[in-house]
């Protein structure tokens, strides 16, 4: 009697998980899933329900919060567009970018800091590069650029700088990217979206479920499914691209290094940045990173270390950088953050150690071509090839200033989709 009463029991609690699995697989089928809850993903999903609001769109992040890597480890600077070439996705999206960001900003009440970027020549040769800067904003259609071709005029923006020559961005900004990425995150939701922290997919495949035909493989071994799927990987943008290509990854990552916090003063574009919080970070300059998310000099993975000193592509890229891959590691071991404190004097003569000390660290990842070059652009691929592709938009390399461009960036995205929906609906 017992062992029957046992054996009921035992088949229930079975049943009933059985039931609970099925409907947590039901639950978290989609219609489009977004892998990365940065600020690229989050803003992309915002979008995407400002737009598509019937549309069951989850976002799935690995980490326990938002934001937590790229999103939160940088300068904090919104870009104007000024360094890019004209006619390149940075440009375009940067220029548009900065002008969404800062209205959504005073919009939600999220506090940045229009502090502003001095761009100082320190001699005649720099001066003629000024000049190839204004050239390059005019192209790129950057409002408020102001040259300024005298002594009285730069310590007028900032007092106490030496320069012969500089050019004064006025839209430049700073803010906190963490708390944008949060505010993304709420409309989100608000809006009907789902967010599954925690949650990291280790695979992608065409599934045989025609209505779901893309199948995410979580952690555990649990799957979503989803008819589209969005790849914000940022750091772990290689591997995420391995599933839609099959390629062995080609990105190696650098860690940039933003070494001082100094109060009260302007923002140089050349060696600093002004922080929301009053703080000068400068920097930043790249060293190789010994881990994918490693932050330190003492965060090492030898098996992912291992991966990059195989590839063609980064060896190729020490050839072409043998001199700067070994000085700037030593320099960062040895020095410390006194070479940028040197270089900062050749701008501020009066500038002492002792307003500097050791600052964060941030990580992000450099595309590398098979020679050795640097990708110098946005690389956005949009439902490419066979396959599980044809149902990917994947956000190859979204480096610097991707943060300023995240919502015209994700204007592109959404539009990208619903030009594919009704390409699907008409077909």
């Amino acid at each position: 009697m017992i062992a029957s009463k046992l054996q009921l029991i035992w088949r229930l609690k079975a049943a009933a998980k059985r039931w609970s699995v099925q409907q947590r697989k039901s639950s978290t089928n989609c219609d489009l899933a977004i892998i990365g809850g940065g600020i690229i993903g989050t803003a992309i999903g915002r979008q995407l329900k400002l737009d598509l609001n019937h549309l069951n769109i989850q976002v799935l992040e690995k980490g326990g919060c938002l934001g937590g890597h790229q999103s939160s480890h940088n300068s904090g600077v919104m870009h104007c567009g000024i360094y890019y070439p004209p006619g390149s996705l940075k440009a375009r999206l940067c220029v548009q970018g900065i002008d969404l960001l800062q209205r959504y900003c005073s919009l939600k009440g999220i506090s940045y800091n229009k502090c502003g970027k001095l761009i100082v020549a320190s001699d005649c040769n720099e001066a003629e590069l000024l000049n190839c800067l204004l050239e390059r904003a005019r192209d790129n259609q950057v409002e408020d650029v102001e040259l300024l071709d005298s002594l009285g005029a730069i310590q007028g923006k900032s007092t106490g700088c030496r320069g012969v020559r500089a050019l004064w961005c006025a839209r430049t900004a700073n803010v906190s990217f963490r708390n944008v990425t949060q505010a993304f995150g709420t409309d989100f939701q608000e809006a009907g979206g789902i967010i599954h922290l925690n949650t990291e997919i280790v695979g992608l495949r065409q599934s045989c479920n025609c209505e779901y035909p893309l199948k995410l493989t979580r952690e555990h071994g649990e799957t979503i499914g989803a008819k589209f799927v969005i790849l914000c990987g940022g750091l772990q943008a290689a591997r995420l691209t391995h599933w839609v290509e099959g390629e062995p990854p080609k990105s190696s990552p650098q860690r940039i290094s933003l070494k001082c916090r100094i109060g009260g003063h302007h923002s140089w574009g050349r060696t600093s940045a002004l922080q929301s919080d009053g703080n000068v970070l400068l920097g930043p300059w790249a060293v190789p990173a010994l881990k994918l998310e490693g932050y330190s000099n003492d965060e090492i993975n030898m098996p992912y270390l291992a991966q990059v000193l195989g590839s063609c592509n980064f060896r190729n890229m020490v050839r072409r950088n043998s001199r700067s891959a070994f000085i700037k590691p030593a320099r960062l071991c040895v020095q410390t953050f006194r070479f940028q404190i040197k270089e900062l004097q050749k701008l501020m003569p009066n500038f002492s150690y002792q307003f500097a000390e050791k600052g964060p660290s941030a990580v992000q990842c450099q595309l590398v071509n098979l020679d050795g070059s640097f990708v110098d652009d946005f690389v956005f691929e949009m439902f490419r090839g066979t396959g599980v592709g044809q149902r990917v938009v994947n956000l190859k390399f979204t480096p610097s200033p991707a943060a300023t461009s995240c919502m015209s960036i994700a204007e592109l995205i959404a539009q990208e989709v619903k030009n594919k929906l009704d390409c699907t609906a008409s077909g």
